[in-house]
C-alpha cells in the first residue's frame, strides 16, 4: 500500500533528512508550550496525512530548537501489512491486547508493574514498546490510525524499507506567525 505522508520538522533537521533520505530523531519530545510528542506505539517513524497538522508539528520542533524556519517534509510511504486502528478497533483495545499478550509471555511482570513507582512517561514508553513488539510478532510492519474521517497517523517500523523520496514540501518562518498571533 503506497501513500503520501507528511512530517513537520525544523529547517536544520529537514536539511539532514533530505540529504540522507532518512530520519534520525525519535518521536518523543517536549515542546515549549507544554505539549509533548510521545511514541505511543513504540519506536518508529510517525507521520500524518495532513499538511496543516504537519505544519503545527514543524512549528513546535523549530521553536524548541531555536530555528526560525520550519519545514513540512513530504514522502512516499509503503506499508505491506499495516495494522488498522479506527472507530471499530481502538487504540485502547490494541493496548489491552498487547499488554495481555506480554503478560501471558511473562506473568511475573504483573507483580513488578504493581510494585513500581516509575513516572508515567516511562510507563508510556514501555507500553509503546510492548505494542510495537506485539505488532511485529504478528507480522505487522506499521500502523494506519484513522483518528477521524480526515486525519490519519502513520507509524512505520522500518523506515529504510518503507520511506522514499523525502522532499521539502513547504518552508515557513515561525517568527512571522508568532507576530501575527
Amino acid at each position: 500500500m503506497k501513500r503520501t505522508a507528511y512530517r513537520g520538522v525544523s529547517f536544520h533537521e529537514a536539511q539532514d533528512v533530505v540529504k540522507n533520505q532518512r530520519y534520525d530523531r525519535t518521536e518523543s519530545r517536549d515542546f515549549l508550550n507544554g505539549v509533548a510528542a510521545r511514541s505511543s506505539f513504540g519506536q518508529g517513524l510517525y507521520l500524518v496525512n495532513d499538511q496543516e497538522l504537519a505544519a503545527k508539528y514543524a512549528f513546535c520542533h523549530a521553536e524548541v530548537e531555536n530555528d526560525e524556519q520550519a519545514v513540512i517534509l513530504k514522502q512516499k510511504i509503503h506499508l505491506a501489512h499495516p495494522f488498522i486502528l479506527n472507530f471499530k478497533y481502538s487504540e485502547t483495545r490494541l493496548r489491552k491486547e498487547a499488554l495481555n499478550w506480554k503478560l501471558d509471555q511473562n506473568p511475573s511482570l504483573t507483580k513488578r508493574a504493581a510494585e513500581t513507582n516509575e513516572p508515567s512517561i516511562e510507563t508510556s514508553r514501555k507500553i509503546g514498546q510492548v505494542i510495537q513488539d506485539y505488532l511485529l510478532h504478528h507480522s505487522y510492519d506499521g500502523i494506519i490510525y484513522h483518528l477521524n474521517d480526515e486525519l490519519i497517523y502513520y507509524v512505520l517500523y522500518d523506515q529504510t524499507k518503507q520511506v522514499e523520496s523525502i522532499e521539502i514540501d513547504f518552508v515557513f518562518n515561525i517568527n512571522l506567525l508568532k507576530k501575527e498571533s
